[in-house]
């Protein structure tokens, strides 16, 4: 009879450490085991469906019979070059789609090596990342992708050497990955109640929408509804909420989806994000807030664009619902502790959000370098030129400002900063499984892994 703490250990033993040593064992001593560790379930406390689950343990060091073979596959070029070149793409699936490149183009003859490889250039990709959160989310889900296509292969394969099964396993990840891509518009169909509301007496019944952030699946359910709405009158009106000081400057992303909005005869206004709550205060329809994430977490907690912390904070204070449309494949093994940097470091995440400006360096560049004094061409240079000595560094500040501008915002939209809204402020999330809680998050994930 095993004890608790053996069983407890069976059960949550990382399958990919285990494969990693599995060429020592048997094929009937690893059924075995894999056998066990479903039954094992029902000695578990009920409480475990909605109690957190642990954060993924570190990998195990590759050791001298684990190296991987070398290849000059670069994966962080391949995942790039898939974010630049595919504007729809997500991080998950680029991360997915970089693996099944490199497994593709590399020589692999065991399982071991294939682990081996999988996990060196998962770790390579994800440290060359500032937000690694969204990545690990595709890389675990392709390793655990991997590791069940390699116990329950078919049973034509199993008999059949390395190589016949690879290619099967290369095949199916890349029709997952295709599959992937209709989880937007299975979203859509999902959200479409939430956004257009029939009353029984009146007909549609008209509603206003609360954007932030350049979500691409909240843009995909906004077209979607307008594409279904009625006709002959506007049951919706979208607020794009800006992280600007003022409403005029939006990213690109967030320009085009409101351009295609009116285009469909959506009304769309932008304000700034600290005009939130009187606009919420002024509208005479009842609001709803729909907000994208980049990864969620294993208390049901989002990880999304800087600002969406405010956001939930200010729908809950109007008594405002706030809607999370997220594909479940961004569901990540990490749990908080809470919703500040702390967590977000722990994660791997690196961004500076306060920088604090040095009053020495401002100096120098005051006054000079060393020697305190700046080489000044004289006046009748200016004149010469016919330009106004006054007017030229004028000219050349406006200039600076506004490629800086440019600059940043080119930045803010390639990776903006992110934080962690708790799930206390999300009504419900909206994924291609249908309507969830946050509380569901956990279970969907003991469902996946264990």
């Amino acid at each position: 009879m095993y004890s608790s703490s053996s069983i407890l250990l069976v059960t949550s033993l990382d399958v990919a450490s285990f494969l990693y040593s599995s060429t020592s064992h048997s094929s009937t001593e690893i059924n075995h085991l894999f056998l066990f560790d479903r039954p094992a379930q029902s000695f578990l406390p009920n409480t475990l469906s909605t109690a957190p689950i642990s954060t993924s343990p570190a990998p195990r060091p590759i050791d001298a019979e684990d190296k991987p073979p070398s290849t000059e596959f670069d994966v962080i070029a391949t995942y790039n070059d898939l974010i630049r070149n595919d504007p729809t793409i997500t991080p998950p699936i680029a991360a997915i789609e970089s693996l099944i490149n490199l497994l593709a183009s590399s020589p692999l003859t065991t399982i071991s090596e294939t682990l081996a490889l999988l996990s060196t250039h998962s770790r390579k990709l994800l440290a060359s990342q500032r937000n690694p959160i969204p990545l690990s989310a595709g890389t675990d889900l392709f390793q655990r992708y991997l590791i069940s296509s390699f116990q329950q292969r078919p049973s034509s394969l199993t008999n059949s050497d390395f190589s016949t099964l690879r290619h099967h396993i290369i095949t199916q990840s890349s029709l997952f990955v295709k599959n992937a891509g209709t989880a937007r518009s299975k979203i859509a169909r999902h959200a479409l109640p939430f956004i257009i509301k029939r009353d029984a007496s009146t007909g549609t019944s008209h509603t206003t929408i609360v954007t932030f952030g350049c979500s691409r699946v909240v843009h995909a359910v906004l077209t979607h509804a307008a594409e279904h709405s009625p006709s002959q009158s506007r049951s919706f009106d979208v607020i794009c909420v800006t992280r600007a000081a003022s409403s005029s400057p939006v990213s690109s992303l967030e320009e085009a989806s409101l351009s295609k909005l009116a285009a469909l005869g959506i009304p769309t206004a932008t304000i700034p994000l600290h005009g939130l709550p009187y606009a919420l205060s002024s509208l005479s329809t009842p609001p709803q807030v729909l907000l994208g994430a980049s990864a969620v977490l294993e208390n049901g907690a989002i990880v999304s664009d800087l600002g969406s912390h405010a956001v939930g904070l200010i729908a809950r204070a109007f008594h405002v619902p706030l809607h999370v449309c997220v594909e479940s494949y961004k569901f990540v093994r990490n749990f908080p502790l809470g919703c500040g940097p702390g967590d977000l470091t722990r994660m791997g995440v690196r961004q500076d959000v306060v920088k604090f400006s040095d009053p020495a360096s401002d100096a120098a560049s005051d006054f000079g370098d060393g020697d305190g004094v700046h080489e000044r061409k004289g006046d009748d240079y200016f004149a010469s030129e016919g330009k106004s000595a006054s007017a030229i560094p004028e000219v050349e500040e406006r200039e600076n400002t506004e490629r800086e501008r440019e600059r940043e915002r080119a930045a803010q939209d390639e990776d903006p900063m992110i934080e962690i809204t708790p799930p206390e402020l999300i009504s419900a999330l909206i994924t291609e499984n249908g309507i969830m809680t946050t509380n569901a998050v956990s279970e969907e994930l003991i469902k996946l892994w264990f």
